[in-house]
């Protein structure tokens, strides 16, 4: 029987983060990784992206399996926000289980999960279906892509990959022999990561922090603090691997980064003797040039924990830099960070302490160049290509990388998507794209605030945030009396981060004439219909105050009656 075949993206295409694929076989489903992504300063007062699990929640029945390639956000944040809802194995390594398992605590969740534990190169039996897995060299320890069998040939997926023949550690290395083996039968469809497809070369060696910083290390003249995203393991090995090399204590700098470090204990990489570590009472107790005081922390709050430092307002007060002391800063910001860094950075100058900024410029995060895309596309030799994991000039730089290859791929068979595009494959294998529809398989994001309190952030507040941080919000009251039918008291005209209050005294008469105006023409019609008089009001006073500065605030007019009970109040 000839597979029918779907290949979706509900997040992860165009964008960084919230990668979610989506492959259909005939009837079943299997899902390639749920992710999350952190916001820009355009969303304000949103934590999280999640990709939208809504066609998965609609389809539940049809899941066979949540393939989650590592442990990093991007690739199984958005899992612990929906899995209640749509349920299904969970096939990762025990590393990548136990970060999941981690984050549930972290979020003090009390969700049942079906974890199918698997090497990372081995392979397994889904719904009838073989599944391939192949370890790929990546900065999360055990990663892994997959291939999926199918009667028209191999669904390749890389997730992050590179290409690296020189990495030591079992838990980074990149398993050539497996992915030989799959060369030995067609690949069908190839789905590559994108993200640094627009530069040259070969990303090793360049993402190596040890020759940038080991000489840090050596001197042993100074305190060193060093920061890291928790989920970088590769580099946290490497701090790690350092110490032990230079006779280093290392010192956990809150109880966030000691939770983390004993959580990752039970895995070779990025176990600590337990000589080396540094006992919170010790800690003044050992030389300041033996001491390494390693920070981790996750998005915006790693760089804001530095302005802490600084301020003096952070938890421990020993933790004070000075001249004495070497800052390295291993935390690299993505671009969505690069505010908040930029000003943590400005704040480390002011300590005295000699600062060590590495540039994405000299280290490289581990994600595939052009000639690590080339060792994959000339090994599997792939009938079709679908670039997935990245920006849009990532996912072109992509396709017109394999187009250049002479491996017979050519723009009928080079597809560049947006989520929620479906690529189809009938009986015969011809392929197909079917447009996104929304009512089908929404893919906008499910945005996330108070650190996952709620997921039922609208369109709506962010747009009222968006306003509010740019135009500010003007409030208006009167006190009414109904019975009466007149103006009691007031009007009161309040406004913040709209213009500065004392040089706007004639602005805020004047908005407040409109109020008084409009209430006063309403009671006198009888009009006690108080949405009517609002809304015209607002629309008035808005007009007038485009007209006279050309900013939109947020305007809220209160009506209360004499006896101050509240009547109707905007929220």
């Amino acid at each position: 029987m000839e597979d029918v075949i779907k290949v979706a993206a509900l997040g992860g295409l165009d964008e960084n983060g919230r990668d979610c694929y989506v492959i259909e076989i005939n009837d079943d489903i299997f899902v390639l990784d749920c992710g999350l992504a952190l916001p820009d300063k355009t969303i304000p007062g949103v934590d999280y992206l999640l990709a939208n699990a809504q066609y998965l929640i609609t389809n539940k029945e049809r899941i066979r399996a949540y393939v989650m390639t590592h442990a990093h956000d991007e690739n199984m944040g958005a899992l612990k926000y929906f899995y209640d809802y749509a349920p299904a194995p969970i096939y990762c390594t025990s590393f990548t289980k136990r970060v999941i398992e981690t984050q549930f605590n972290f979020n003090k969740l009390r969700i049942s999960l079906d974890f199918h534990v698997v090497l990372p190169t081995s392979s397994v039996d889904i719904a009838g279906r073989k599944l391939h897995f192949f370890q790929t060299a990546h900065n999360a320890a055990y990663s892994f892509g997959v291939a999926i069998e199918t009667s028209k040939g191999n669904l390749v997926y890389t997730s992050d990959f590179i290409v690296d023949y020189s990495v030591k550690s079992e838990a980074y290395i990149f398993n050539i022999k497996a992915l030989s083996a799959l060369s030995e039968k067609p690949t069908f469809l190839l789905m590559s990561d994108s993200k640094a497809a627009h530069l040259e070369g070969y990303c090793a060696p360049h993402h190596r922090i040890t020759p940038l910083i080991e000489k840090y290390f050596k001197s042993g003249g100074k305190r060193i603090f060093i920061n890291c995203f928790w989920q970088n393991f590769y580099r946290l090995t490497e701090i790690i691997d350092l110490c032990v090399e230079n006779n280093k204590r290392l010192f956990f700098y809150n109880d966030f980064t000691r939770r983390i470090m004993e959580m990752l204990a039970d895995f070779k990489p990025t176990r600590v003797p337990p000589a080396m570590i540094v006992k919170n009472a010790d800690l003044l107790r050992v030389r300041e040039q033996d001491l390494v005081i390693l920070m981790l922390g996750e998005g915006g709050e790693i760089y804001e924990e530095l302005i802490k430092i600084v301020d003096g307002t952070n938890e421990d007060k020993r933790m004070r830099l000075n001249k004495r002391d070497i800052f390295i800063s291993a935390a690299i910001a993505t671009p969505t960070l690069e505010t908040i860094a930029t000003r943590s950075n400005d704040y480390l100058y002011r300590t005295g302490a000699e600062v060590v900024l590495i540039s994405n410029k000299v280290l490289s995060s581990m994600h595939p160049r052009h000639d690590d895309l080339k060792f994959f596309l000339s090994v599997l030799k792939p009938k079709y290509y679908f670039p997935v994991r990245g920006n849009y000039i990532n996912l072109m730089a992509n396709a017109k990388l394999a187009l250049s290859m002479g491996i017979g791929l050519n723009h009928t068979n080079v597809f560049i998507l947006d989520n929620g595009m479906q690529l189809t494959f009938n009986k015969e294998g011809r392929p197909s794209i079917l447009p996104n529809n929304p009512n089908e398989m929404p893919t906008h994001p499910i945005l996330v605030d108070g650190r996952g309190l709620s997921t039922n952030v609208s369109e709506n507040i962010v747009n009222d945030r968006r306003q509010l941080s740019v135009d500010g919000v003007v409030v208006v009251a009167l006190s009414i009396s109904l019975k009466e039918k007149r103006i009691v008291a007031g009007p009161d005209c309040q406004m913040r981060g709209f213009v500065y209050v004392k040089e706007a005294e004639p602005l805020l008469k004047s908005i407040a004439n409109i109020f008084v105006d409009e209430v006063t023409t309403a009671l006198s019609l009888n009009n006690t219909n108080f949405e009517e008089i609002k809304a015209n009001a607002r629309e008035r006073m808005r007009r007038f105050i485009r007209r006279e500065n050309g900013r939109e605030p947020m305007i809220i007019p209160v009506l209360l009656n004499r006896t101050w009970k509240i009547v109707e109040k905007v929220n």
